[in-house]
């Protein structure tokens, strides 16, 4: 259980982990996210964009090599958009590396690190940055995306990777704005966690209209969904829909607890900034408006000006969950008023609407529902009085068990498929008996006692009248000999 505090107010509302993989749908209630499964062996995959950044980025690729305790499974991809004059991160990270592993005569761990190394006047923001990223993401079994300015604690990839196991989801990604540096990170570079942990729950609206998620990303599989590179200079929003296409193509998202707070931001100001690069201003205030135009067309939003559409198909949301599924799962309105703090509150996870999306990108056989075994199938024809009875036999026993019900129940159609089924063989053998000239030897017990009970009385009365009076005078006297008695006197 953890308490969570609603932002510039009081009010507080109990989150309780155990209950957020249960649905709210009644008929849901038995679903779950596919279960995590971690290999023996694996590799991470750590993405970074860089803005001219390069003492920063070089000391954040030191922290993470230094002090994970894996650091062989580390493969870095960064993006760096510099100048010529500028200092480089992989430079400054191997002059820390030469320093503190004075035995490696190269820079230790340098084959673990690409550098797609990019002009700075190129520079069209944080989203197609990334696209670029992406694209240096090898066979990686898991996926860190962090800013070029964090710093690592001791032990940080094993205590993520347990963190991302003990949700028990597959799809499983966990996000965070970091916490500054203050003083979380002991000389030795132990963790020294915060009581509170950062919980992304609130939304607004950005300058441009957009709605504001108000990170750092770790996730497996990372196959899916792309990023839109048609989307430059874009700042407000972008949180915000790219949860959206993670959410909707099936992925979860989840606040790390402290276990998984294992990074921190360096949140200094940094001596330059795309939005000062050196761009046609024009051009750029066109770039922004088409970008803009672009996400709210994703969102059904109307807008002015021009768009860009480009292979809206090819980056349009998934189909594992609707994106009317989203708003109301997160409790947000794209008009009129938003309450910030409607998305605070227990949340619970949402069945997938199209599971095969996400059963093709978990493997392994996985089933959302899991397929009803194949029931037994009847005799093409009646060969045998025999054949005929073991058939209906094995089908009664499929009944009594239940065997071949969805979810361990008995469903109320199969039953009746497999009642009709034998009511049907049982009529096939009755015609069959009368062709052939046989007797269906079946007894009616109660109708054959009531018909010699009339016989029996007819006799008797037929015996009476034709016999003389003596004879008569006995029977009737037997008769009555042997009646109850109802008088009173």
């Amino acid at each position: 259980m953890s308490t969570l505090t609603l932002p510039n107010s009081r009010e507080t509302r109990v989150l309780d982990p155990s209950v957020q993989h249960i649905p709210l749908e009644p008929y849901d209630k038995n679903l779950r996210p596919p279960p995590a499964n971690i290999p023996s062996s694996f590799e991470i995959h750590i993405g970074t964009s860089v803005f001219r950044d390069g003492i920063r980025c070089g000391y954040t690729l030191f922290t993470a090599f230094k002090r994970a305790k894996y650091p062989e499974r580390l493969r870095f991809g960064i993006v760096e958009q510099i100048l010529d004059s500028d200092f480089k991160c992989l430079d400054e990270y191997c002059k820390l590396a030469l320093v503190e592993w004075p035995d490696y005569s190269q820079c230790r761990y340098q084959e673990h690190v690409q550098v797609d190394v990019r002009p700075a006047a190129e520079t069209r923001g944080c989203t197609t940055a990334r696209h670029r990223q992406k694209k240096l993401i090898g066979k990686e079994e898991f996926c860190l995306q962090v800013d070029g300015h964090s710093i690592f604690t001791n032990g940080w990839d094993e205590a993520l990777i347990t963190e991302w196991k003990r949700i028990d989801n597959e799809m499983a990604i966990l996000t965070v704005y970091p916490h500054d540096l203050h003083d979380f990170i002991k000389e030795n570079g132990d963790n020294n966690p915060p009581h509170w942990i950062p919980h992304m729950c609130t939304t607004y609206k950005g300058g441009n209209g957009l709605t504001r998620l108000g990170g750092a990303n770790n996730k497996r599989n990372a196959n899916f969904p792309q990023l839109d590179p048609y989307t430059p200079w874009l700042w407000d929003g972008e949180e915000f829909l790219r949860s959206i296409d993670y959410w909707t193509h099936g992925y979860d998202l989840y606040s790390p607890s402290k276990l998984g707070n294992v990074l921190y931001h360096n949140y200094t100001k940094k001596p330059n900034s795309f939005w000062e690069s050196p761009v046609d201003q024009k051009v750029k205030a066109l770039d922004m408006e088409r970008t803009h135009n672009r996400v709210r067309l994703r969102l059904g939003l109307g807008f002015i000006g021009q768009v860009n559409a480009m292979e809206l198909d090819k980056y349009a949301f998934g189909t594992a969950r609707t994106f009317k599924q989203y708003l109301h799962f997160a409790n947000v309105t794209l008009t009129g008023f938003m309450n910030e703090t409607n998305s605070c509150k227990q949340l619970h996870w949402v069945p997938y609407t199209n599971s095969t999306e996400v059963e093709i990108i978990v493997g392994n056989g996985w089933k959302m529902i899991a397929p009803a075994p194949t029931p037994a199938q009847p005799a093409a024809g009646v060969q045998g009085s025999h054949n005929v009875d073991a058939q209906g036999q094995e089908a009664h026993e499929l009944a009594e068990s239940g065997e071949g019900a969805e979810h361990g129940g008995r469903g109320e159609g199969e039953d009746l498929a497999t009642l009709h089924t034998m009511s049907k063989e049982s009529k096939d053998r009755e015609r069959l008996a009368i062709r052939q000239g046989k007797s269906s030897n079946r007894r009616h017990p109660g109708i054959t006692a009531a018909v010699w009970g009339v016989l029996a009385v007819v006799l008797i009365a037929l015996f009476a009248a034709l016999s003389n009076d003596r004879i008569a005078y006995a029977i009737r006297r037997s008769c009555f000999s042997t009646a109850p008695h109802h008088s009173r006197d």
